[in-house]
């Protein structure tokens, strides 16, 4: 009989992330959900079934203290990692002129030290499985990203950290995946679109659902196989 895979997503409660949580729940394994909204991680736990059901951790990436606290209860839980899907994440706006160096601060806490942080404490439980990570980036690390160079700056340095832990956890049998999908149909998508003024027409974008099929097929393939860096957009992208 074949061990079902325990997997953890942060970000499980909206967007990709509760997608990926999904399809994960869809093919049988069983899930850890992290979110920072007590609510809507109650809602995304209840779409689980119990014997699905590993946990939940209430936790904001970007406080190291929250990270601590969710990985020593994940520890009590957990016995292992099959895969950790980094989905959370946040997004803003650059408004030139400023110098807002708290924004700043919170999108490169949550973005890139927050993933970093959590998967240096996960880490002997995903080697313990031989386990699977995968870093939800963005395309605009091949765009231009007008309006949004403190996001961009992160989704950049997410990406040169994902490829230096690539090299280290490759030794210890552990495989690194960037993904990077064009626009989404998200809660966030949506709310680009209006901030521009454009019409917003989620037929046109990727399904968040279609993102996290594919996240389970990257996770799928033999040990011996790594895919590195996938990028994906929608045909009709506008």
């Amino acid at each position: 009989m074949t061990r079902s895979k325990t997997v953890v997503v942060t970000g499980a409660t909206s967007g990709i992330g509760a997608a990926v949580a999904d399809a994960f729940r869809d093919s049988g394994a069983r899930l850890f959900l992290i979110g920072r909204d007590e609510r809507k991680l109650r809602n995304a736990a209840s779409r689980v079934p119990s014997a699905q059901l590993a946990g939940t951790g209430l936790a904001d990436l970007a406080l190291p203290a929250s990270i601590e606290a969710l990985v020593a209860d994940a520890g009590k839980r957990l016995r292992r990692v099959d895969v950790l899907v980094h989905a959370a994440g946040e997004y803003g706006w650059t408004e030139l002129g400023t110098a807002d160096v708290d924004g700043f601060d919170a999108l490169f806490h949550t973005n890139v030290r927050g993933p970093y942080l959590l998967t240096q404490c996960l880490l002997p439980l995903i080697e313990r499985a031989r386990g699977h990570i995968v870093f939800v980036n963005s395309s605009i690390v091949r765009g231009v990203g007008n309006g949004v160079a403190a996001f961009k700056a992160t989704q950049h340095a997410l990406q040169g950290m994902t490829d230096s832990l690539r090299q280290d956890l490759n030794a210890r049998g552990i495989r690194v995946t960037s993904l990077f999908p064009g626009r989404t149909a998200t809660p966030r998508m949506r709310r680009i679109y209006a901030r521009g003024g454009q019409s917003y027409v989620p037929d046109l974008l990727l399904r968040p659902r279609d993102v996290a099929r594919l996240v389970v097929t990257l996770t799928s393939f033999p040990p011996a196989m790594e895919i590195t860096d996938v990028h994906i957009r929608s045909l009709h992208q506008y």
